[in-house]
């Protein structure tokens, strides 16, 4: 009996142990979500915060910068401090292996994408070297991969994505190799947005892509992997030989210095990308190469290679050139960055795009950025020079801006800035910047050709979205031009006759490269309604009797500017848009009025929720900078507002807001998440407001991206979107117990789950790689896999569920939107009342109740967390007595 009380001693001492080192991780944790809290707050202070008449003068109406910094945030690794966006290209390779290692695996949900007539931001197009006709064409978002389409001409001839699953869908040049047409290159990386300006980066890249069988086949060049943004690819012919130039550069990207290697410059191949040689001088009095942003090879065989600065703001606004692109052959003008430097306004040298008229070579046009630092640090840039030369840039001239003012033409130079001269007339220059221009005369004046607003009525033959990337003239057709912008691609085919206004045509179809942030789906399935809010082209409704949709199109915009939360109501004909920082509208679809609230608070894309039932809307009030903390507002159908004050105990935004689909009459509970992986429960929501802390020390210090509700409030999934920690948890009773329902996952944001409503055991998660399944949420051993049926490598911002039938439709950033269908029924893998389980505090008490009578008495924290099968307690206990 003594060596039974022996082993029970220890055993007790043994849980003490455990018990004393968990509560002290606790408070550690406890600290750190304080810490992190200050962090964040700190770091807010360099974030703009726009008042609303700000917001109005900015040049148009969207504001993606501000979308990229709240990302910033949203994925960072908190250890760190940053996003260590390297642990991306591991997560895809990851990904790629459990997609290889399960692919007869069977998946639940089948993904069909909803059309889109509208195009995301695109940087590059390439008429097919091999189509005769110069019919077919090449395209390519910067965050939805390459595109063809078989004939540009043909307004019913769609797009065709090339290949969901690359590693990086970022696409900023593609080209054919003039001596084998059927070899292209395609660039990767962003670097236009690269240098904070507004904004970081939208996507750093992985290298150059390169296919020897007319794009049919692609392959990742390893030799320039290392390359993280590459501006402009272009091939010198050389007597039957092809010599590639590489526009290298560095950037910043959510928040941290991707540096290219070996460094920044221009580098050279003449092995078809097996081998590279930087060839570029450096700076003058630096240490470093310059920091190309584009590369012009003239049909006489001359390099110009204009630059834009690099991260420590130097070598902008430079032109070199070379007949042989040689190392030490560059001859450098720095006349017009000196220019720039000397001005008493924009005094900073920006990025220069340059073009040449195929015909005379010896007539080169280029564009200059220049800007300066406004009073929150941003390096504004705008269109300020254009220049020409006719002796093949031995001299260079000024000539007139399309506008007198240079932010009117070209407001946005560090992200839109494009030149084309005809081919055979060197008086024929297109610019293009918010709008596109035309010069017939050499550039001594200018006709507007565009009016992007035109998108708010339907488009028309003036209309081109805004921010012109690049103007290309179709090969062997002068008259015909193809404009990409920041909403897709734009036709003309009589583009430059003398005295016509050209009209163009928007060639869009089924080129879904939207970039969406959230996504609604009404609730009735005798029609088909969805509305979604994206980056650059506002809020789209789109309604269907017969459960199909057509195309998404530029008249289904309902509201402008960057689309943020959306609701439908589910017994009323009300719908419910917003844009940045809670403007709300509240429109009635079958009459069409509306009322509008703006609540100028909160954060840029604000976390929200609806009640249908009383048709209230609850949302964020705490801004980036913590003022209004601990606070929401609530909006009624009328447009009127009112604050919510909570005592939750947190100094940064709430970041995820989720309305219990369980009520009666009397109450109604509202979930709310913050920045930092505090949760809670707002019991009986508007009314007594009470709140209850239902997170878990356990909970890893992030930001909580999405909160869903199972069978009833007890079932509860919580979704984190940094790198770094574990982002995915599950309690069975209503926040008591958690456990962590990790996985497999790759090291990746997660930013929305869901639960099948039949079976909590199958949870859909939205992920930087796509959407993830899995069947058996509830066992000891999750296992995810990619839902690949029909649906690629593409972030994934939110899933919205129709309970009615189980419809779910997924926002993406990149691919516009897809939807699914759950099984009524799936196999459950696990016990769903988690019967067989026994939390910290079941064990001190089983222990205590062994030794009612001795002095050991231990006192548990209530809301331990750690589960441990009571199966393993009773052996242990069993064992312990009988020995």
């Amino acid at each position: 009996m003594l060596q039974n009380a022996s082993k029970i001693y220890d055993y007790i001492i043994l849980t003490i142990i455990i018990l004393t080192l968990t509560l002290s991780l606790f408070k550690a944790d406890s600290h750190n979500r304080s810490k992190y809290e200050s962090f964040l707050l700190e770091q807010y202070k360099d974030m703009p915060n726009y008042s609303e008449q700000e917001l109005k003068d900015i040049p148009k109406p969207e504001h993606p910068h501000m979308a990229i910094f709240q990302n910033n945030f949203m994925t960072l690794d908190p250890k760190l401090g940053y996003v260590p966006s390297d642990r991306l290209n591991k997560a895809f390779l990851e990904t790629r292996q459990i997609q290889d290692n399960n692919r007869d695996n069977q998946r639940q949900i089948n993904w069909s994408p909803i059309g889109s007539n509208m195009g995301g931001r695109t940087r590059t197009l390439m008429f097919d070297p091999n189509d005769l006709n110069g019919l077919k064409v090449w395209a390519a978002g910067v965050s939805g991969g390459l595109w063809y389409n078989n004939n540009i001409e043909d307004i019913n001839s769609t797009w065709q994505p090339v290949d969901d699953f690359w590693d990086n869908l970022s696409v900023s040049k593609i080209i054919h190799d003039p001596n084998n047409p059927q070899t292209y290159y395609v660039a990767t990386g962003e670097a236009n947005t690269a240098i904070i300006t507004y904004r970081e980066s939208s996507s750093r890249g992985v290298g150059i892509w390169k296919s020897s069988d007319s794009g049919n086949n692609w392959e990742l060049l390893e030799t320039t992997r290392e390359f993280e943004y590459v501006t402009d690819l272009e091939i010198q012919n050389i007597n039957g030989n092809s010599i590639i130039y590489a526009s290298v550069v560095s950037g910043i990207y959510q928040g941290q210095i991707h540096s290219s290697s070996p460094s920044d410059g221009l580098y050279r191949s003449t092995d078809s990308g097996l081998s590279w040689e930087q060839v570029l001088p450096n700076i003058n009095n630096d240490i470093v190469p310059y920091s190309p942003s584009d590369i012009e090879i003239t049909s006489s065989g001359k390099i110009f290679v204009g630059t834009m600065k690099n991260l420590e703001g130097n070598g902008g606004a430079t032109i070199l050139t070379s007949l042989t692109g040689d190392v030490n052959s560059w001859s450098v003008n720095t006349e017009y960055k000196t220019m720039i430097e000397s001005n008493n306004g924009n005094n900073i040298p920006g990025r220069v795009i340059l073009s040449s008229c195929k015909n005379s070579p010896n007539y080169i046009y280029a564009t200059i950025g220049a800007g300066f630092l406004n009073n929150m640090g941003f390096n504004l840039s705008y269109g300020e020079l254009i220049i020409k030369s006719s002796d093949s840039g031995s001299s260079w001239t000024q000539v007139n801006r399309p506008t007198e003012d240079a932010n009117e033409w070209a407001s946005l130079a560090w992200h839109a800035l494009a030149i084309s001269v005809h081919p055979d007339n060197p008086n024929i220059v297109f610019a293009g910047g918010l709008e596109l221009y035309k010069s017939t005369d050499g550039g001594i004046s200018w006709i507007d050709l565009s009016e992007w607003n035109l998108m708010y009525y339907g488009g028309g033959d003036r209309y081109i979205h805004a921010d012109i990337h690049q103007i290309i003239f179709k090969p062997g057709d002068s008259n015909s031009i193809a404009v990409t912008s920041d909403g897709g691609i734009f036709y003309s085919n009589n583009s430059h006759l003398s005295g016509y206004d050209p009209s163009f045509t928007e060639r869009n179809q089924g080129y879904n490269t939207l970039q969406f942030y959230t996504c609604d789906i009404s609730s009735n399935n005798n029609e088909l309604e969805i509305v979604g809010g994206l980056q650059d082209n506002g809020t789209l409704y789109s309604k269907s009797d017969n459960n199909i949709l057509e195309n998404l199109d530029i008249n289904d915009m309902i509201t402008g500017g960057d689309g943020a939360f959306c609701f439908f109501d589910d017994d009323d004909p009300i719908l419910l848009t917003s844009t940045y920082y809670n403007a709300w509208y509240i429109i009635n679809t079958e009459t069409n009025e509306y009322n509008y609230a703006s609540g100028n608070s909160g954060v840029f894309i604000n976390p929200a929720d609806y009640d249908s039932e009383n048709n209230i809307l609850y949302a964020n009030k705490v801004k980036f900078n913590g003022s209004q903390t601990n606070r929401i507002i609530e909006i009624d159908e009328d447009g009127d507002i009112s604050t919510i004050n909570l005592n939750t105990n947190s100094n940064v935004y709430f970041s995820a807001v989720k309305l219990s689909p369980y009520f009666d009459s009397n109450e109604r509970n509202l979930f709310l998440g913050t920045q930092s992986g505090k949760l809670y429960k707002i019991i009986n929501i508007g009314n007594s407001n009470t709140v209850q802390n239902i997170g878990s020390d356990l909970f890893p210090t992030g930001n909580i991206s999405s909160i869903d509700i199972g069978y009833n409030e007890d079932h509860i999934l919580v979704t984190f979107s940094n790198y770094g920690i574990s982002s995915v948890w599950y309690t069975y009773n209503g926040g008591e117990n958690w456990q962590e329902k990790e996985g497999n996952l790759p090291d990746m944001p997660i930013r929305w789950g869901i639960f099948n409503p039949n079976d909590n055991n199958f949870v859909l998660l939205a992920t930087e790689i796509g959407v993830w399944e899995t069947s058996n949420l509830l066992s000891d051993n999750t296992n995810w896999l990619p839902s690949i049926n029909g649906l690629g490598n593409v972030r994934v911002d939110m899933l919205s569920l129709r309970s009615s039938d189980n419809m779910v439709l997924a926002a993406t950033h990149g691919r516009g939107l897809f939807y699914g269908y759950f099984e009524n029924s799936a196999n459950l893998l696990g016990d769903i009342n988690y019967d067989n389980t026994l939390n910290v505090l079941d064990i001190v008490l089983l222990v205590n109740l062994i030794l009612e009578n001795s002095n050991y008495i231990i006192e548990a924290d209530m809301n331990m967390d750690s589960i441990i099968n009571i199966l393993d307690i009773v052996i242990l206990v069993n064992n312990i007595l009988n020995n």
